[in-house]
């Protein structure tokens, strides 16, 4: 039994062992991620000779990817090359990947002996391998057997992308070659990037160039010196360092671009509710600098990786949100952002192995990165041509007034006297005001009250019944409830002409003071059968006196009511626009043919006007309307007829305006 034990065994290794040495690689500067077998080692403790055992007992795992995805571990991995090459040229084993921090290089020589090379982006250079964005080992020939296995032991404390390759002199030049003409591509494009916009901070004084530049400066400093590991043209020293704390730049990387879309999009107008989110990001970016500052690398390398995707995402919607707001210098900003969580995507995905990683996807992330940062100057391009036009009409503005002084001052001579004339006729009109007010007043007071005199007359000398006395009471109601509202409404016109409108503004909610209304004109919109539908919901912040928008209200709606017939609608509507809160109150009329727009638009119209039951009203109404909404930066109240349906609206300072 264990014959048959030992013999299967054997014969599996020997099946693995053919099936992975039997085929030549060939030496094309291509990935070998399927031609290699591996192990992990996850106590990163055992030494070559052990290592070799495992491997003449068959643990080894032959190699399923071109590039090898070991993910975020602090395991030793051990790699084990045999070429079967039996040509004559000088082969080179390339660890195309430049932040991987220890690589130690097994080789066996002619005498027998191993020899071992250290490397990696936390050692220094050492004879036997060049340094630069990537290690290259020189394998040495077993005399007419080709060239001798080769073990690579490779170890990092972050995410291990291990791209192999095998190449002659001349296919190792082409392939640098190549490589090298697309990053040389995107550096010059960074560095023209980064130039000109710090040029035109300094020309324009423009905050917001200076945060892109910040922004560029420190995505270029992570994509180029960590990314594609071009530390090492600053020495040896400082690629060191480099590498052992990537991730700070990256961190402010995420802090200036937070700060320039915040800058860009003018966040606090266009789209306040992503604040927080910034806020929140920008948190996490502090946490990532110290997290890399303190030398923890596999903690700072999966933040880095969900904030990069997190943060792209949010800067994007933001600025779709913005650029249907009217920003229209996002449209540039929103392909920009698509390019890179896209991109940034891809890689997470393959990293995490639901993707196979390509040498394109190597290049993924630098790639779309400088397409970002590209689409990123197009729309500060817009906002540099925004700039020039307007310093080109104030220039324009300034000749013009020079050359047309002479004529200015005429102009300014001649409206002082229309002004004088206007003023003289508002003083006329505003006398012919009052005399046509008092008069509708004394008629207006007086009728009801002499009515009530003559009940409580026929009271005083018994001529009345109980039951008749509560029928004339419910009949001179109206009459009663019209009284109060041209007192009140006199009294504050009153106020008004006497010492000027003053107002008290306080912020408070709009939506409560209407709910507040509609309770007390309850009951006469259920007696007139009039139906109230209402459109206000959320909040509605506005900043105003409150009581003289509480009598522009009642008076509205009281009108509306008032003209509404029996069985027909009110409609109260609110919505926000831009910075204030607009007010919208409609309803049915009966006879379109009474309603004159023109007039009831007129400044100083006042005209008594029944209500479709016969309500008294001696429109004052309106007027005071006019004035107090004028008061609260309102602007003017609109008055529109279409069809059947009569509707007045304006608008009221939101609350931000403080």
């Amino acid at each position: 039994m264990r014959f048959l034990s030992a013999l299967l065994f054997f014969l599996l290794y020997l099946s693995n062992s053919l099936r992975v040495y039997s085929q030549t690689i060939t030496p094309d500067y291509h990935n070998i991620g399927k031609s290699v077998t591996y192990f992990v080692d996850k106590t990163a403790s055992l030494s070559l000779d052990q290592v070799k055992d495992l491997e003449r007992k068959g643990k080894f795992l032959p190699g399923k990817k071109e590039i090898l995805n070991f993910g975020n571990s602090s395991a030793a991995i051990w790699i084990k090359i045999d070429p079967h090459y039996t040509g004559q040229d000088q082969i080179y084993l390339i660890v195309d990947a430049p932040n991987i921090e220890h690589v130690e290089c097994h080789l066996s020589g002619e005498d027998g002996n191993s020899k071992t090379i250290k490397s990696g982006s936390l050692c220094y250079t050492m004879p036997g391998v060049a340094v630069e964005n990537n290690f290259v080992f020189k394998l040495p020939f077993n005399g007419n057997k080709g060239v001798k296995p080769a073990f690579l032991k490779l170890q990092t404390n972050n995410i291990m992308l291990v791209p192999l390759k095998l190449a002659t002199a001349d296919a190792l030049l082409k392939g640098k070659a190549l490589k090298d003409r697309i990053e040389y591509i995107y550096v010059g494009v960074l560095i023209a990037l980064l130039l000109f916009n710090l040029f035109l901070y300094f020309s324009l004084k423009d905050k917001t160039y200076l945060y892109y530049t910040l922004y560029v400066l420190t995505l270029s400093l992570y994509l180029m010196v960590y990314i594609r590991g071009y530390g090492f043209l600053f020495g040896e020293d400082l690629r060191i360092v480099f590498s052992r704390y990537p991730h700070v730049f990256l961190s402010l990387s995420v802090v200036t671009s937070l700060i320039f879309c915040r800058k860009f999009l003018n966040l606090e107008r266009t789209v306040p509710g992503m604040l927080k989110f910034y806020y929140f990001l920008g948190i996490c970016g502090i946490v990532l600098f110290f997290t890399s500052i303190s030398g923890q690398k596999s903690l700072s390398a999966s933040i880095a990786q969900l904030l990069t995707v997190t943060v792209s995402v949010v800067l994007w919607i933001s600025g779709i949100v913005a650029y249907r707001r009217g920003h229209k210098p996002a449209k540039f900003y929103i392909i920009a952002w698509f390019f890179i969580w896209v991109t940034v995507g891809i890689m997470t995905f393959s990293l995490a192995g639901a993707l196979e990683v390509k040498d394109f996807t190597m290049e993924l992330v630098p790639i779309g990165s400088t397409l970002e940062l590209l689409l990123l100057s197009f729309a500060l391009g817009d906002r540099y041509k925004i700039i020039i036009e307007t310093e080109q009409r104030v220039r324009d503005e300034n000749l013009a007034l020079v050359q047309n002084q002479k004529q200015r001052l005429e102009e300014l001579v001649q409206k002082r006297t229309t002004l004088l004339t206007s003023t003289i006729a508002e003083l006329e009109s505003s006398d012919a005001v009052k005399n046509k007010l008092f008069s509708i007043i004394a008629h207006d007071l007086r009728s009801p009250l002499n009515s009530l005199i003559s009940i409580l007359s026929l009271n005083d000398m018994d001529a009345l019944t109980m039951e008749d006395i509560q029928h004339m009471l419910k009949e001179n109601k109206k009459n009663i409830e019209t009284i109060y509202t041209t007192l009140n409404n006199l009294l504050h016109w009153a106020k008004s002409q006497m010492s000027g409108i003053t107002k008290d503004p306080t912020a408070f909610d709009l939506k409560q003071l209407i709910e507040e209304l509609v309770l007390v004109y309850a009951p006469l919109m259920e007696k007139k059968h009039i139906h109230l539908a209402t459109s206000i919901e959320g909040s509605y912040p506005v900043f105003a006196d409150e009581n003289q928008i509480r009598l522009i209200l009642r008076n509205l709606i009281d009108n509306a009511i008032k003209f509404t017939p029996q069985h027909q609608q009110v409609e109260l509507r609110l919505r926000h626009v831009v910075t204030a809160v607009e007010i919208c109150i409609s309803n049915t009329v009966a006879d379109t043919e009474k309603i004159n727009t023109d007039e009831m638009m007129k400044i100083n119209s006042i005209q008594a006007t029944y209500g479709t039951a016969n309500e008294k009203g001696v429109g004052l109404g309106l007027h005071l309307c006019r004035e107090y909404i004028r008061s609260n930066g309102g602007g003017d109240l609109h008055i529109s007829l279409k069809e059947k349906i009569i509707s007045f609206s304006f608008t009221v300072p939101g609350q931000q305006m403080t």
